[in-house]
């Protein structure tokens, strides 16, 4: 175990023990390198991790402070690495409280539906083989729409599509030079980081040392903590400094409530060591598969040169209709109507369980996302609660405890109630 890493578990100890409770101003790093022995980086490191982490937050020109957060979970890195569904195979269940997928009250199928309907008649094109980087008209639109949304200046021959970031980050492997070694917030990144090791680099996780950082600054958690703007410019400046590479990883951006809107690392470092991958599934359709890549600045010409060698993965049908449901202005409107939507229906949510569960439960809300954790306590939880009817993803059990990840995303409004209040008599 690294140095840093010791330094993380010992204050993670503390603050799980309550030794360090919630609102306790962290030792100063000067302190710690005192107290533990080790150096001011080892300390600074291992801050930045449980930072990351959620463990901990900083106070400009002040220091560090305990989160709030973690009085209301414990073992927090364990949360989605031991990630699982309860009532998901060969049980009924009476509602989704797990389900991550599109309200069909604020769905935009039917507005689709037509510009598939659209793209089907451009005969010409549909005869021919998509382009392997994508429809240009579909990267045009994408440059546009990521410097409105993003504030990042990009021109389309720097843009990548593709059906998913399972086909797309092969392509950004093959311009990764250097060492091998990848670092992801956690174990729940399975896929991507098979694909890192299936070509040969060597997986880590909340390593800064890594070569190659993998990171998702809106969404860190699956309770919806968003990465501050102190921790993006010491990751920037961290990266630059040793020729490490980012990748941003835009998840679940559009839906970020409580807390102000953060640029993204691609703008900020103005693509210098940073790719940046964006998705339309989760705005648009989860049926339809398409992202985007943003390649680093300076390997656009390391890319044409490998470009023949990665064929199109993404629907040419689907990409026509893309360019123009994004030329004709539908996605910026729909992603308005959605979050609005999705931002009553939490706070709906959160409402609901505080009345049902009271002080019987800590619940916790994150700034981005539809989702929430609780912490709920009782004898013989776990097996009440895969009788409760209700489709819930349980983080950790423990004794006497569970702590669950509850969705309001597709469940409909008017069955959040019923959902929670069955939730909450299975357990009395």
């Amino acid at each position: 175990m690294k140095v840093y890493e010791k330094v993380y578990s010992f204050y993670v100890n503390q603050i799980l023990n309550a030794s360090l409770k919630p609102g306790d101003r962290m030792p100063s790093i000067r302190e710690s390198e005192k107290t533990l022995g080790v150096s001011k980086t080892s300390i600074e490191t291992a801050y930045l991790q449980l930072a990351a982490d959620g463990y901990i937050y900083s106070v400009e020109k002040i220091g560090y402070f305990v989160s709030e957060t973690v009085s209301r979970f414990s073992k927090g890195e364990q949360y989605e690495d031991n990630f699982n569904t309860i009532n998901k195979e060969n049980q009924s269940y009476q509602y989704d409280l797990s389900t991550i997928g599109e309200d069909k009250e604020v769905s935009c199928l039917d507005l689709w539906r037509r510009y598939m309907k659209s793209s089907l008649r451009q005969e010409d094109r549909l005869l021919a083989y998509a382009k392997n980087q994508g429809e240009d008209d579909l990267r045009q639109e994408i440059a546009s729409y990521v410097r409105k949304n993003r504030n990042i200046i990009c021109s389309p021959e720097e843009i990548v599509i593709g059906a998913g970031f399972q086909n797309l980050l092969p392509i950004l492997i093959s311009l990764i030079p250097g060492e091998k070694s990848i670092s992801f917030p956690t174990k729940s990144f399975a896929d991507g980081a098979m694909t890192f090791k299936n070509a040969g680099f060597n997986v880590n996780y909340r390593d800064k040392e890594s070569h190659v950082i993998y990171v998702t600054p809106s969404y860190m958690t699956k309770w919806g903590e968003v990465m501050t703007m102190k921790r993006r410019h010491e990751l920037i400046e961290h990266a630059l400094k040793n020729n490490h590479l980012i990748i941003e990883d835009d998840y679940q951006n559009e839906f970020v409530f409580s807390s102000k809107p953060t640029p993204s690392l691609y703008a900020m470092t103005g693509g210098e060591n940073t790719a940046f991958l964006g998705s339309f599934s989760r705005i648009l359709l989860p049926s339809v598969r398409i992202s985007f890549l943003i390649l680093p600045k300076g390997t656009k010409e390391m890319y044409n040169e490998i470009r023949d060698y990665y064929n199109q993965t993404a629907s040419l049908a689907e990409q026509i209709a893309l360019a123009q449901f994004l030329r004709d202005g539908h996605l910026n409107r729909h992603i308005k109507k959605m979050k609005r939507f999705y931002e009553g229906k939490r706070k709906m949510m959160y409402k609901i369980m505080q009345k049902n569960f009271g002080d019987n439960a800590d619940i916790f809300m994150g700034d981005s996302g539809m989702e929430m954790g609780i912490k709920l306590q009782g004898a013989g939880i776990k097996e009440r609660l895969e009788k409760s009817k209700v489709k819930l993803n349980i983080m950790e059990y423990g004794e006497n405890t569970a702590t669950i990840l509850i969705s309001c995303s597709k469940i409909q409004k008017e069955n959040i109630i019923p959902a929670v209040e069955k939730l909450n008599c299975s357990l009395q």
